[in-house]
């Protein structure tokens, strides 16, 4: 949230809208990893992981980050994922949209 709270200033209106501008890139994309099918090809799995890290990192979620930029790392490297392992980074970013949407309020 550090990087949130810079960017608006300590505008309220603004910090919503940062919020908001995260929530839209997070959500879609948190849909397609839970929809994917692993078994065909991780590939796809690999652009939305690296497409997230920067966006969880932007909010603070250092834990987030490092999980998917492991991931990433491993398909990067020819292994697989597994759904287990993929779920796990899914509620995560579930939690992290719960919490981001909590500001909202």
């Amino acid at each position: 949230m550090e990087i949130i709270d810079r960017l608006s200033a300590g505008d309220p209106e603004k910090k919503k809208y940062y919020i908001r501008l995260f929530l839209d890139t997070i959500e879609p994309e948190l849909g397609n990893l839970q929809a994917i099918d692993i078994s065909v090809d991780q590939e796809p799995i690999r652009a939305i992981l690296h497409k997230l890290k920067s966006q969880v990192q932007t909010i603070g979620a250092v834990d987030a980050h490092a999980l998917m930029s492991a991931q990433e790392q491993t398909i990067k490297e020819g292994k697989q994922i597994t759904r287990s392992e993929l779920d796990n980074t899914c509620e995560l970013l579930s939690v992290l949209i719960q919490n981001m949407q909590d500001l909202l309020k």
